[in-house]
């Protein structure tokens, strides 16, 4: 019989609560874990030890580190509500498994504020399918992202940052559609570093002071994008190089500064499909 611990239990009616000094609860619920092999299970609140499912409504209101070796599978149709403290530094694997029709939602505890980005290290790997995701970001330190069907937006400073690790984002929109308000974030993207290998394509980049800052990245795949209500769509630096090929931006293709390359072939004439930009 699986042991059911305090970091993934759903009590009926109440949410879980993943925070310091949180204990194993032997009851039962819809967020139960998956313990790793032996049953062990996990006894520090901030560390996720065993393979563990969150389901139905989940509440984070500390840093909660995936261990390296241990996956957290996030269920469709599931609320993870983040404190201002709460935040996941992933070491292990995550696994955001939403669908069209039952969304993960990853989103400040009071609405309107903000909490700590997701922070995937060396060997963390994050992957996202169907999530609407608001108020933290995205941090890639060394980990490997891969994001599909999902809307992001309202970071507290720049959403996507990359130093290094490997980065696929497809299918998804990082900003808002026009009208849909303000977004917070300073920077729908913020790639640095040399190492990482960056795709980000058949998305929607908007509604933030820069769509992208390029200072590091070499052969950077941004093809096929919209580009959008960004009042500088691409900053770059000497030495970087991306393709924005097939892409459309709403104030024309942007200029690359002395020493970095733009690719842009077959220019986009329109807006390409909303279909390519997350949940509907």
């Amino acid at each position: 019989m699986n042991k059911l611990l305090a970091l993934g239990l759903s009590l009926p009616l109440v949410a879980c609560v993943v925070g310091p000094g949180d204990t194993p609860d032997p009851g039962s619920g819809s967020g139960g874990t998956n313990p790793a092999p032996g049953g062990t299970g996990t006894t520090n609140a901030n560390h996720i030890t065993s393979n563990t499912m969150w389901s139905g409504a989940m509440d984070v209101t500390a840093e909660t580190t995936v261990d390296q070796g241990v996956t957290l599978t996030i269920a469709a149709g599931t609320t993870v509500k983040f404190g201002p403290a709460g935040s996941l530094v992933v070491n292990g694997n995550v696994d955001v498994q939403g669908t069209k029709g039952s969304v993960v939602n990853l989103v400040p505890a009071t609405a309107g504020t903000h909490f700590g980005s997701t922070a995937l290290e060396p060997g963390g790997t994050l992957t996202m399918n169907y999530a609407v995701q608001t108020g933290g970001g995205i941090r890639v330190d060394g980990g490997k992202l891969v994001v599909t069907n999902t809307r992001m937006s309202q970071a507290e400073g720049d959403y996507l940052v990359v130093g290094d690790g490997n980065v696929d984002v497809s299918y998804s929109a990082i900003g808002l559609e026009a009208g849909g308000g303000t977004d917070t974030t300073h920077c729908d993207m913020h790639f640095g570093g040399s190492g990482a290998t960056i795709k980000v394509t058949h998305s929607n980049i908007s509604t933030s002071s820069y769509g992208l800052m390029l200072y590091g990245g070499n052969n950077v795949d941004l093809t096929n994008n919209n580009w959008f209500n960004n009042p500088i769509q691409i900053d770059t630096t000497a030495g970087v190089s991306a393709d924005i090929s097939g892409g459309w931006f709403d104030k024309g293709a942007p200029s690359a500064s002395g020493g970095a390359t733009l690719t842009y072939n077959t220019p986009a004439a329109n807006r390409l499909p909303a279909t390519m930009a997350g949940p509907q």
